[in-house]
């Protein structure tokens, strides 16, 4: 009962133990401690759930069996700073790690979580367009831990408008088929031919003088969905007797059959199994045709009697 309940305290919604990386658990601790930190949140009872939040991630450590000492996060380097500012630090290093712009959003990020909304906007007034798109990201995903009001995330959203209101966007459809084989598509704007991989999910062009942007809205079954990473998420349901006695089931990812041996599951309702670099191509901003890394698969499983 602790167990779950020390899990609801830090918004995990999990299962099975065996789903909690030390990387989540860490991730679900901050976001939740820069929420109820009674250096930014000023509601009376902000104290006790910090520290029913403190308490509940130190219980979930100890119970995963998971090591405490953070590495990573560079503790020395902020033990005179306050509590919430170390907290922050971490969390922003930790939800930045996969950018190749980390020190620059980093940067920006803890400026502005560090200061009041007025001057916050100034900053990112002073954004290019692409920079500013991720920080809007970030600050709409999270505003609730960085303590950004819903109007000022409105305001910046209408800076975003000012800023792109000249630029033009075109939408593509790519099926599920031509991420797996890496298409291209061939885009023709004012006798202009722009070569779009279909496995990203936006790409800006100059043309013109304006920005042209590429968004990449898949057309995917059902059962299939891909995250802001492009690993594909798929989701399948199994009668137990109809792949029991079989060696191998087959799961149809467009016209790719991936053959799964049923002895990989778990006699439980439901469970995922982790395919690594098995997936789609990664996103490499740096060279957008590099197709050399994979995303991962994860695979769904619901089993019924």
């Amino acid at each position: 009962m602790k167990y779950v309940s020390s899990c609801e305290k830090l918004g995990l919604h999990v299962k099975d133990p065996s789903e909690i990386t030390v990387e989540v658990l860490k991730r679900h601790y901050r976001m939740k401690a820069l929420q109820y930190h009674p250096d930014k949140n000023k509601d009376p009872d902000a104290s006790a759930k910090f520290q029913e939040i403190h308490d509940a991630y130190e219980y979930l450590m100890r119970y995963q069996g998971f090591s405490n000492n953070d590495d990573n996060d560079d503790k020395e380097t902020f033990e005179q700073e306050s509590g919430y500012h170390w907290i922050l630090m971490s969390f922003l290093k930790n939800i930045l790690k996969e950018e190749t712009r980390s020190t620059l959003y980093y940067t920006i990020l803890n400026r502005i979580a560090m200061t009041c909304e007025k001057t916050a906007l100034e900053t990112l007034s002073k954004l290019e367009k692409s920079t500013l798109f991720k920080i809007y990201e970030i600050l709409h995903k999270y505003k609730e831990s960085l303590h950004f009001s819903e109007s000022f995330i409105k305001t910046v959203s209408d800076l975003i408008y000012d800023k792109t209101k000249d630029d033009e966007c075109v939408i593509l459809n790519p099926t599920i088929d031509d991420l797996i084989e890496n298409n291209l598509y061939r885009l023709t704007k004012d006798d202009k031919v722009y070569i779009i991989p279909l496995w990203h999910h936006e790409l800006i062009y100059d043309h013109s003088g304006n920005d042209l942007y590429v968004k990449c809205n898949p057309m995917l079954p059902e059962n299939i969905e891909i995250d802001e990473n492009n690993n594909l998420h798929i989701h399948v349901t199994f009668k137990v007797l109809d792949i029991w006695n079989k060696s191998m089931v087959d799961i149809f990812i467009g016209k790719n059959i991936f053959s799964v041996p049923p002895s990989n599951f778990k006699f439980i309702k439901q469970q995922t199994i982790l395919y690594p670099r098995q997936g789609i191509s990664k996103m490499n901003s740096t060279d957008i045709y590099d197709i050399s890394k994979k995303t991962d698969i994860y695979l769904d499983i619901t089993l019924e009697l």
